[in-house]
């Protein structure tokens, strides 16, 4: 699709997902979307669930991310967070049946790894009355020893509405600036799932803790 003037380069690969049901679903707008396709299979992950009943039906909107202004992009950017407002929900609507989040509010969610999982922490504090549930894995919430914007928004923007899921892996370089983050938000009366696993900094470890921070944040209606 044409990424529009709030994105860097002129086109954006977007990959939609449509749950097996008729009625209308949240929408999960994925950063390093391709990747999440490819590299963890999100797509197959999300049918399994849907079809064992361990998850409500959800939407996918798997968004490639700029390549060499991956960083850029992902570094907090309110560029970012317009592109999702004024490209992504609106094809995402045009193509899926989504909940209308003017009668859901919050109910959105928001997923991505290292910058993505920053930025899609970012995402929800700025806007969580669209993306109330945020999955972030393995958060790059520092550089050097500078913090990242999210904790200055966590302390003076409290939303303890927003639901978050984090995980990170305990052999990789990330995992305090992790568990600092992890320790902030819950100081904060956010509604916070904190997981680490036996892993490090890759898809590998994202495939496999992805569908228990979706199990987590989006489980069945009974």
């Amino acid at each position: 699709m044409p990424a529009g003037e709030w994105a860097i380069g002129r086109e954006r690969a977007v990959y939609l997902y449509a749950p097996p049901v008729t009625t209308p679903v949240p929408l999960v707008v994925v950063y390093d979307g391709p990747d999440y396709l490819r590299r963890a299979r999100l797509p197959v992950i999300v049918d399994n669930l849907i079809a064992q009943h361990r998850i409500r039906p959800i939407a996918l909107a798997m968004v490639g991310n700029g390549g060499r202004a991956r960083t850029l992009e992902y570094s907090c950017n309110d560029s970012t967070v317009m592109f999702l407002l004024e490209a992504i929900l609106p094809l995402a609507r045009q193509e899926l049946n989504l909940l209308d989040p003017t009668e859901h509010a919050g109910a959105y969610g928001v997923l991505g790894a290292s910058m993505g999982g920053l930025m899609a922490l970012f995402t929800g504090l700025r806007l969580p009355h669209l993306f109330g549930h945020v999955l972030s894995q393995s958060g790059a919430f520092s550089f050097d020893a500078y913090e990242t914007l999210p904790a200055t928004l966590v302390r003076h923007r409290s939303n303890p509405t927003l639901r978050i899921w984090m995980d990170a892996g305990r052999y990789e370089w990330l995992l305090h600036a992790n568990r600092t983050m992890a320790n902030l938000l819950q100081e904060h009366g956010y509604a916070l799932t904190y997981q680490e696993a036996n892993a490090g900094h890759n898809y590998t470890s994202w495939r496999n803790l992805v569908g228990t921070g979706l199990e987590t944040l989006f489980p069945p209606r009974r």
